[in-house]
């Protein structure tokens, strides 16, 4: 797609465009930062959160997830960008991870820390948050294979917060060191 298609879809003036973004990887970067902003928790939430019991808190977080999910469309462009580069990374990549999704990963690596009493740069905790991370988008994303390969089982997250208390309970199972270890 070119700079001339982008402008035309968005109704906006190609020479405005051409002016603030020269190239058109500036626009996708511009563009990419301002949807991982708006998809973020915002300082002012993790101070709440940090502030909440971590259980308490850990479950707003994913049944706020779950709740934004719900919302979204394919033609919520938030989701469908930051979808994108995480399938195919762009230069702007790295600048993503360290200013929203390191950020994140770490807030909830604290809670999740703190609720198993395990570090929260642990093996077994990060590993539990990139599982959380995983299931939410598994059941936020593809709910059409979730119908596909189990049906029915969709009906069953319609019950109140049953999904979002799943998920909290695998997550904190696989943040907790095995016996094995």
């Amino acid at each position: 797609m070119t700079v001339r298609d982008i402008a035309q879809k968005a109704d906006a003036n190609l020479s405005a465009l051409n002016y603030h973004f020269r190239f058109k990887e500036a626009l996708y970067s511009e563009v990419l930062l301002e949807a991982c902003k708006a998809a973020s928790v915002s300082p002012e939430d993790q101070k709440h959160l940090l502030r909440l019991d971590p259980h308490e808190a850990l479950f707003l977080m994913i049944k706020e997830a779950i709740m934004e999910y719900e919302k979204q469309t394919s033609s919520n462009w938030h989701v469908v960008i930051l979808n994108r580069e995480c399938g195919e990374p762009s230069q702007v990549f790295g600048e993503v991870v360290e200013k929203y999704l390191r950020p994140e990963t770490d807030l909830i690596s604290r809670i999740v820390g703190k609720i198993t009493d395990q570090p929260p740069d642990s093996h077994q905790v990060r590993f539990a948050v990139i599982g959380l991370i995983g299931l939410l988008e598994t059941f936020g994303l593809y709910g059409h294979l979730t119908d596909a390969v189990a049906p029915g089982l969709s009906d069953q997250f319609r019950k109140k917060d049953w999904l979002a208390r799943q998920i909290l309970h695998l997550t904190l199972e696989a943040a907790r060191p095995s016996r094995k270890e």
